[in-house]
């Protein structure tokens, strides 16, 4: 098997290789790393991606959101492939504003609109009357809506300039928190109906946190897994795909139910020990998420404060519209942030969404733990395991 010419569907060995050294590449000499001196052992080195294929600087940032996002814009410079890019998200670092948008938790709706935006953030289908609907990690969502809007390079520029190229192919790409913010995006550029419609899209993404719930997860493995065009690796010692976990209440699930009619009534056949059950969750989940909201709540409010230091460069003209150029960017964002209460859903559950490419990986402590004291929470979630595993199990033979 050889890297395709083109995207097609379907699994590929040398596509998801090729993507995850593109991935490790968004953490190398990129704005907001510390530095550190703790050299983490590895089984295997990840190589740099093949020298034909270059970091565009003209659709590249170069500086990070307020959550410290940042992403990478490669392209393939191989006479007539030149149509093929890549764009790839960077996970966590250990700053505070990117571990903010990882416990960011409430669930908020997939599809929004925002006052005087010309797209909006559609990262599902309509569910017209569905008592639960397709909700989408907060904190993610969040980072990909500053990704789009701010820094010196917006991403929604950037779609919309790979939208306007003739036959473009381009392949989503990330690991851990970039993992899940590529599955977002993904979700976005496949129900644009305008802007960013046009090129083939293909996405690999390695180690993704739990991106939406289940609702979530049906609609894009139905617009993206079912047809081969989203795989999500993950290695099966890994925590962090487990990763926010659920808590669910029987009121959060779909109706009619045992417990509840469509309506929301409370069936009023059931045992009154379900109905015990049924509260005792129900108050849970309630605490749990009051907890979360008001945490949420202080974190729209920091972000607010920060908003002046952002920098907003998208226009209107950026996104291919006529008429003079408006400026896009930090009246929209704190649109989203005053609104954003409105859009959470009562529920924590949160799922896996792709096609699940998972890489067996062996039970154990980072080998250097034993011999220098360097305890590694993140050892089976560092991209050079996840590649050592890979290599071994599904390089074609």
């Amino acid at each position: 098997m050889a890297f395709p010419d083109s995207i097609s569907s379907g699994f590929n060995f040398d596509e998801a290789k090729f993507l995850l050294e593109v991935a490790q590449q968004t953490y190398n000499n990129t704005p907001n790393i510390p530095t550190s001196n703790i050299s983490v052992p590895c089984p295997i080195v990840v190589p740099p991606p093949p020298g034909n294929w270059q970091i565009v600087n003209s659709m590249t940032p170069t500086e990070t959101t307020l959550l410290d996002n940042f992403w990478q814009i490669w392209q393939n410079q191989d006479k007539d492939k030149t149509s093929q890019y890549v764009i790839a998200i960077r996970g966590t670092v250990d700053t505070t504003p990117s571990i903010i948008a990882d416990i960011t938790l409430p669930l908020i709706k997939a599809r929004i609109d925002i006052d005087n935006f010309p797209f909006g953030l559609h990262l599902a289908r309509q569910e017209d009357n569905s008592p639960v609907v397709a909700g989408v990690h907060a904190g993610f969502l969040l980072s990909l809506l500053l990704m789009l809007l701010t820094t010196d390079k917006p991403l929604a520029a950037t779609l919309s300039n790979l939208a306007c190229i003739d036959g473009a192919e381009v392949y989503l790409t990330g690991h851990s928190q970039g993992a899940s913010i590529a599955i977002l995006l993904t979700s976005l550029v496949r129900h644009s109906t305008d802007f960013f419609k046009g090129p083939t899209y293909k996405t690999y993404v390695f180690a993704p946190a739990k991106p939406g719930n289940d609702h979530y997860a049906y609609d894009y493995d139905r617009i993206a897994g079912e047809p081969g065009f989203g795989f999500s690796v993950i290695n099966t010692q890994d925590w962090v795909p487990q990763i926010p976990l659920t808590l669910q209440g029987l009121s959060t699930v779909n109706r009619p139910n045992v417990v509840y009619e469509f309506s929301g009534q409370l069936n009023p056949a059931i045992p009154t020990a379900l109905q015990n059950l049924r509260n005792a969750f129900d108050a849970a989940v309630d605490s749990v998420r009051d907890d979360i909201e008001n945490a949420l709540k202080a974190i729209v409010q920091k972000i607010e404060g920060e908003l002046d230091k952002a920098t907003f460069t998208l226009t209107t003209a950026d996104l291919g519209m006529t008429g003079d150029a408006q400026p896009l960017g930090s009246s929209i964002v704190s649109t989203f942030l005053s609104d954003v209460f409105d859009q959470i859903l009562l529920s924590l559950n949160f799922a896996k969404a792709g096609v699940l490419v998972p890489v067996f990986a062996d039970p154990g402590p980072n080998p250097d733990d034993a011999t220098r004291g360097q305890f590694d929470p993140f050892w089976q979630h560092h991209l050079c395991n996840y590649l050592f595993y890979f290599e071994q199990q599904y390089r074609p033979s």
